[in-house]
C-alpha cells in the first residue's frame, strides 16, 4: 500500500524506512537472479547545530531575573510573530518552585522585547513581562513550564501552559494552565497527573493521530539515590485525564554507568511525515555536567539515538558552557533555510551553584541554529542510489532539499510500484540539481509537472554524487 504524502509535507531521512530495502538477488520472468532495487553507496549521517557565544536570544535585564534564567523555555511561530515563554529566578535562596513564567516577543526572531503585561506584581508594580506566578496560580509557582497551541481545543483554551509542583510523600504533579491569547493565563486547580516531574514536561497535540502526546521525567528502580532518571511517555485524547507514562528513553550499555537523562526536549520535526525530535539532557553524574544528546522516533514512542556521543558536550574549562548545555523546546525559522533552537549554556556545573554560592548561575538564553532539516541526511560519498516505498503524491511540483559538493548533482526518475520507470520520468530526462538547493524543483525535460501521476502509486528512484539528501516534498 502506497504511503499518502499531502502536499507540503516532508519526507525526512532518521531511518530507512521510506527506503526500499530491496532484493540482493531476485529472480526475474527470464529466470536469472540479480539485484532488484538495492540501496547502494549510501549512508545516513547526523549533523550538529551551530553555537556561538555571540548568539544571544535574551539576557537577565530586569531585577525579577536577577538570580537566573532557567533552561525549561519554550518558543514558537504564532501566526507572524515569534512567543518566548521563559523561567526567571529572583532569589539566590530560593527553591525551584519559587519560579515564575515570564513572556518575551519577537518580529523576526532575532530582536526579543519583554513586554509589559500586567498580569503578576513584583516589587509593588505590575509593569513587568510575567504572567503566571504563584500569586494567580493557587499559590503554585509554574516550575518547569511548557507552553503550546492547541488546535484541538476551544477558543478560550487554545494556549495551554502545563508545569510540575510538590506534594508530599516525596511525589509531584502535572498541573496546567489556559488562554484564549497566550497573555491572560486561567489557573485549572485540577492536576492532570499525579506524577514525579520536576523538570520540563513537554505536551503536544498530534494532528496526524489526533491524541496528545507527553513526555515527563521518569524514575527508574525506585527513588535518590539508587534510581535513574529517564524519559516517559503517554498519550491521551483527553487533556485533562492522562494515562501512567510509560518508559520510551533511558541510558544504555554504551553510556557511563553514573549517568542518567535529566530533560528531554522533544519537538515534532516541523512539517515532516511521521518524524519526532528529542534533545534530551544527559547528567554524567561524575562529571556534574549537561550533555545534549539526539534521538528521533518515528511514531513519538519508539526512540534510537544516532550518535551514541554527546550532540552538544560541556566545553573547555574557560569556556562559557564548560558546565554543559541544556535545549530548551521549539524550532523556529527566523529566516528562510535557518533553523534555531533555544539554548542554555552552563558556567557552571550542575550542583557548583548549590555548594560555592559565589558563582553566578546562567542569567542568558542563546541560539543553536541549523540548515532546515539539517539534523540528518543521506549522504553518497561517491556514488549512491535509493528507490522509495510507494508514494501518493499530492502535489504537481517535486522539491528537495539538498546539498552537493564540487562535482556533484542529485537527480531522480518516477518509477511505477514494480520499480520500472515510467515513459518521459527517467534519470535520462531529469535535469541534474548541483550545490546548495533549499527546496529547489527537479524538472523533467519533457514534462511540465506531475499533475498527471496525482492519486497514483510511484516510487522515487534518487540518484545521488558526491552528495545529501535532507528531505523531499510535493507542492
Amino acid at each position: 500500500m502506497a504511503i499518502k504524502l499531502p502536499t507540503g509535507r516532508k519526507i525526512v531521512f532518521v531511518d530507512w524506512s521510506h527506503v526500499e530495502p530491496g532484493y540482493g538477488i531476485k529472480w526475474t520472468t527470464a529466470g536469472e537472479p540479480r539485484p532488484h532495487m538495492m540501496p547502494s553507496g549510501l549512508e545516513i549521517r547526523t549533523f550538529r547545530p551551530h553555537y556561538s557565544p555571540e548568539q544571544i536570544v535574551i539576557v537577565s535585564d530586569r531585577t525579577w531575573e536577577r538570580r537566573a534564567i532557567n533552561a525549561y523555555a519554550t518558543w514558537f511561530e504564532d501566526e507572524g510573530r515569534f512567543r518566548l515563554y521563559y523561567e526567571p529566578y529572583t532569589d539566590h535562596d530560593a527553591g525551584d518552585f519559587s519560579a515564575r513564567m515570564a513572556y518575551a516577543e519577537s518580529d523576526d526572531g532575532y530582536e526579543w522585547t519583554k513586554p509589559r503585561v500586567g498580569r503578576v506584581e513584583f516589587d509593588g508594580s505590575t509593569d513587568n513581562n510575567l504572567i503566571l506566578a504563584a500569586e494567580n496560580n493557587f499559590g503554585r509557582g509554574p516550575h518547569g513550564g511548557h507552553v503550546f497551541k492547541d488546535p484541538n481545543a476551544p477558543a478560550d483554551e487554545r494556549y495551554k501552559l502545563v508545569h510540575c509542583l510538590p506534594r508530599a510523600e516525596d511525589m509531584h504533579e502535572i498541573v496546567a494552565a489556559v488562554s484564549a491569547d497566550g497573555i491572560i493565563w486561567r489557573a485549572r486547580e485540577q492536576r492532570l497527573l499525579h506524577w514525579w516531574a520536576d523538570t520540563q514536561t513537554v505536551i503536544y497535540w498530534d494532528p496526524d493521530r489526533e491524541h496528545y502526546k507527553g513526555y515527563f521525567r521518569g524514575w527508574r528502580y525506585g527513588s535518590l539515590p539508587g534510581a535513574r532518571r529517564t524519559v516517559e511517555h503517554a498519550v491521551t485524547q483527553d487533556f485533562y485525564n492522562w494515562p501512567e507514562p510509560e518508559l520510551c528513553l533511558t541510558t544504555d550499555a554504551n553510556d557511563p554507568p553514573g549517568t542518567d537523562i535529566y530533560t528531554n526536549s522533544f519537538t515534532p520535526w516541523p512539517d515532516a511525515l511521521d518524524a519526532y525530535l528529542m534533545f534530551p539532557c544527559f547528567y554524567p553524574r561524575t562529571a556534574d555536567t549537561m550533555e545534549t544528546h539526539f534521538a528521533v522516533s518515528r511514531d513519538g514512542r519508539n526512540w534510537s539515538r544516532p550518535l551514541s556521543v554527546p550532540y552538544m558536550g560541556a566545553g573547555a574549562p574557560d569556556s562559557d558552557h564548560y558546565g554543559g548545555m541544556v535545549l530548551g523546546q521549539g524550532i523556529i525559522s527566523p529566516e528562510p533555510g535557518v533553523w534555531a533552537m533555544l539554548a542554555s549554556p552552563r558556567n557552571i556545573t550542575h550542583n557548583q551553584g548549590f555548594y560555592d554560592k559565589g558563582t553566578e548561575r546562567p542569567k542568558r538564553l542563546s541560539y543553536v541554529t541549523i540548515r532546515e532539516d539539517g539534523f540528518m541526511a543521506i549522504e553518497a560519498e561517491a556514488e549512491g542510489e535509493f528507490w522509495t516505498v510507494p508514494l501518493e503524491l499530492a502535489g504537481k511540483r517535486l522539491e528537495v532539499n539538498a546539498w552537493t559538493h564540487f562535482g556533484g548533482k542529485v537527480r531522480v526518475e518516477l518509477c511505477d510500484e514494480t520499480g520500472a520507470p515510467m515513459e518521459e520520468y527517467k534519470l535520462a530526462d531529469c535535469v541534474p540539481l548541483t550545490g546548495d538547493c533549499l527546496f529547489e524543483e527537479l524538472h523533467f525535460q519533457h514534462r511540465e509537472n506531475l499533475a498527471e501521476l496525482k492519486g497514483k502509486p510511484v516510487r522515487l528512484h534518487f540518484h545521488i554524487t558526491r552528495g545529501r539528501l535532507y528531505s523531499f516534498r510535493t507542492v
